[in-house]
């Protein structure tokens, strides 16, 4: 007579188990926003797809030289889709968190909601919002910086701010918006559509952000996304 070995069930919890491992996670865009732990949103606002940061470094020589003890300067440019949904989910998710929204009575709840409507709300049916912030351990190349995003404007920053898709190379801004916050960081906004043609398809492989002649980059700052990845629930989100 055929006996089932006693580990036969083991076996079969240990392939579950490895099954279930090489399955693809769900993303965490596609849960609601309210459930995002403040470590899955903060990886929304730093990792790709909808985010990229670009760090550029450089040495100080000599003795007793360096910037306030540091030997090795770092600037990074934070670079995020604020018209895609799930990043301007995440900056609302940190907000709750701050305020220990989980926590809150309904009607502070509310507040908290109403006060966060105008990120969540943003109109972007027609634009393509490019947000970027900017962090060193400089102080005063970070105070050269922000003197650069308050001096420029949409005018100023035309011939040297685009995006670029494989079908729409070097697409013109349409406006700029010096940083309100620092989180958030200036603004670029472009068209999403030219001459009723998307700029950006599902189909391409790559979009691109381009800023020239910018402090603290080296001398340009470039960042490309993957657009294959910039999807919610099977839908282009940018």
């Amino acid at each position: 007579m055929l006996r089932t070995s006693n580990s036969v069930p083991a076996l079969l919890v240990l392939l579950n188990l490895i099954i279930v491992s090489i399955l693809p996670a769900t993303p965490i865009t596609d849960k609601p926003f309210q459930d995002w732990t403040l470590q899955e949103a903060i990886r929304v606002l730093t990792e790709p797809p909808w985010a990229q940061k670009e760090t550029f470094t450089r040495l100080i020589d000599g003795i007793g030289s360096g910037v306030r003890g540091e030997k090795e300067i770092y600037n990074t440019f934070f670079v995020r889709f604020l018209s895609a949904r799930p990043i301007r989910e995440a900056y609302a998710r940190v907000k709750q968190l701050e305020h220990k929204y989980d926590q809150l009575s309904p009607e502070e709840k509310n507040r908290v909601d109403m006060s966060l409507r105008p990120v969540l709300e943003l109109n972007v049916e027609s634009w393509i919002v490019v947000a970027v912030s900017f962090r060193s351990n400089d102080p005063d190349l970070e105070s050269r910086v922000r003197q650069f995003w308050r001096d420029q404007t949409t005018g100023t920053l035309q011939n040297q701010t685009f995006l670029s898709s494989e079908h729409f190379p070097q697409i013109q801004l349409a406006a700029y918006y010096p940083p309100l916050e620092e989180s958030i960081g200036a603004k670029f906004v472009f068209p999403r559509d030219i001459n009723g043609v998307p700029v950006v398809l599902a189909e391409d492989k790559t979009v691109t952000f381009e800023l020239l002649d910018l402090p603290g980059a080296n001398p340009h700052l470039r960042v490309t996304f993957e657009v294959a990845e910039m999807t919610k629930k099977g839908q282009l989100a940018l």
